[in-house]
């Protein structure tokens, strides 16, 4: 990365990319998900420091509480896209939603979201950040894994780095990679040179994943 980025940029570089290639070595999908604030919220009494994310922990908590079949209940949902998106065999299960968050100053405040989970349907984040946070303005799309240093980079350069945007700061959840990944790459990186460091930590991820994740079929994805 460019002399240009800053260290905790650059960590946040290094965390994006190791979750990208977790989920590349699972087989996993991972979404990119932009959630904006609008001016309502920003001039409302109920905006503080911190909000943004505050509010975001709450769409994710209400994420986690839904399952396809709940999806289908509240019309989001066909009956047929509950089947071809999710399988039969999860249509009660309840949604999983692991993540690494950017926090940009861009306009009123902006959250850059790589997540890894069940498809959402568009209309239902809408609804629920609208409900949350009095916006409506979101973005969600599928995340090309077959470069996941270039999908890491293009998060980084455009909503870190880029676009005149000022980085606020990066989170994670607790299960985006494995427990102990980063005390693991700092590790291996004080032995060896950055090149060897990548190729044996890239292993590593690959092992973990393997065990982490169980096989599951392919399903369709249209986001």
């Amino acid at each position: 990365m460019s002399g240009l980025f800053s260290p905790k940029q650059k960590r946040s570089f290094q965390r994006i990319t190791s979750g990208l290639k977790f989920a590349k070595f699972g087989n996993q999908i991972i979404r990119f998900l932009t959630l904006t604030s609008s001016n309502v919220f920003a001039n409302s009494v109920s905006n503080e420091y911190g909000s943004n994310n505050k509010d975001f922990q709450v769409l994710r908590k209400r994420i986690l509480r839904y399952s396809p079949y709940r999806l289908y209940k509240e019309d989001y949902i066909t009956h047929n896209q509950m089947v071809r998106k999710y399988g039969r065999n999860n249509l009660k299960k309840k949604f999983s939603f692991e993540y690494f968050k950017v926090e940009t100053s861009e306009g009123n405040g902006v959250l850059h979201i790589l997540y890894r989970g069940s498809y959402l349907p568009y209309n239902f984040i809408v609804d629920n950040w609208m409900d949350i946070h009095n916006s409506w303005d979101i973005n969600i799309k599928k995340v090309d894994l077959s470069d996941c240093k270039s999908s890491a980079c293009y998060v980084v350069s455009q909503y870190v780095g880029g676009q005149g945007s000022a980085y606020v700061r990066g989170s994670s959840s607790r299960k985006w990679v494995y427990s102990g990944y980063v005390s693991d790459w700092y590790y291996i990186r004080s032995w060896f040179d950055l090149s060897t460091a990548i190729d044996l930590f890239d292993e590593k991820l690959h092992r973990y994943a393997n065990d982490y994740f169980y096989t599951q079929s392919s399903l369709s994805d249209y986001v």
